[in-house]
């Protein structure tokens, strides 16, 4: 394996773990230390990869198991921790507690589905000869990315001697699912104001007015539109500007 490199802000895992000379370890021995070094930071080489897929392979039903098995492996690092509690609690008892590794590609992966609809619309249609009706729910959730952290980077940013500093940039705000789906809202402006928007920002749709079913009567065919039960509309053009939905909203400050 080529020689892990790591941002300087990561000294303390790196000083104790180097002052080994990894190149002189082999085996489980450097593995174990290079996976010490490599869950230091949210920035990980590919040398890496290797050792930490090996590392969260160890795992049991039991949770005890695994934290004793990971302890083990651990352990196969050499590192004296006799003097330094810091180093003896990250090693010890916060990466045999991980479940996954702590990223901001990661954490800009975890998709929010909200728990309660955002809005529900009630549709209802005409029945058959006797007049009923029929009426459905239809119920239009959020989505988001998620803006808690998981407990792997809970743990991981709790270290002195790690690397991480994560932050939520978003609004925490649900979005549609239509809007998530393609990655951005409508607002809704002025004819002005779309012509001064640039074209990748400008978008043209149909508008629903509410009218009576006589203006609706008077108008053709494909000026018009009638939803459900009694409701009637003129079909309008409507002008929006496209709002990008941020989705990167995890970083990592330095």
């Amino acid at each position: 394996m080529k020689k892990i490199l790591f941002p300087f802000c990561v000294f303390g895992v790196i000083n104790s773990v180097n002052a080994l000379d990894l190149q002189l370890l082999s085996g489980d021995t450097r593995t174990s230390c290079e996976v010490i070094l490599c869950l230091a930071s949210p920035v990980k080489p590919p040398e890496c990869a290797s050792s930490l897929a090996k590392y969260f392979s160890i795992h049991f039903k039991k949770p005890w198991k695994t934290i004793q098995a990971r302890k083990e492996f651990l352990n196969l690092c050499p590192i004296d921790t006799t003097n330094d509690p810091e180093m003896y609690k990250y090693k010890n008892d916060i990466l045999v507690n991980l479940d996954g590794e702590c990223s901001t590609t990661a954490l800009n992966q975890r998709i929010e589905k909200s728990k309660q609809p955002l809005k529900v619309e009630k549709i209802c249609t005409g029945g058959g000869h006797n007049g009923s009706r029929e009426c459905v729910e239809i119920k239009t959730y959020g989505f988001r990315i998620n803006p808690e952290l998981t407990n792997s980077c809970k743990l991981l940013a709790s270290s002195k001697y790690t690397d991480y500093h994560l932050k939520y940039t978003c609004d925490k705000k649900f979005y549609e699912q239509k809007d998530w789906e393609r990655g951005y809202e409508l607002k809704e402006v002025s004819q002005e104001i779309y012509n001064a928007l640039p074209v990748s920002q400008r978008e043209q749709g149909e508008k629903l007015t509410p009218i009576s079913y006589g203006e609706f009567i008077k108008l053709p065919a494909n000026k018009r539109k009638q939803e459900g039960f009694g409701k009637y509309y003129r079909i309008d053009i409507a002008y929006y500007q496209k709002i990008i939905i941020k989705k990167d909203c995890w970083i990592n400050e330095k």
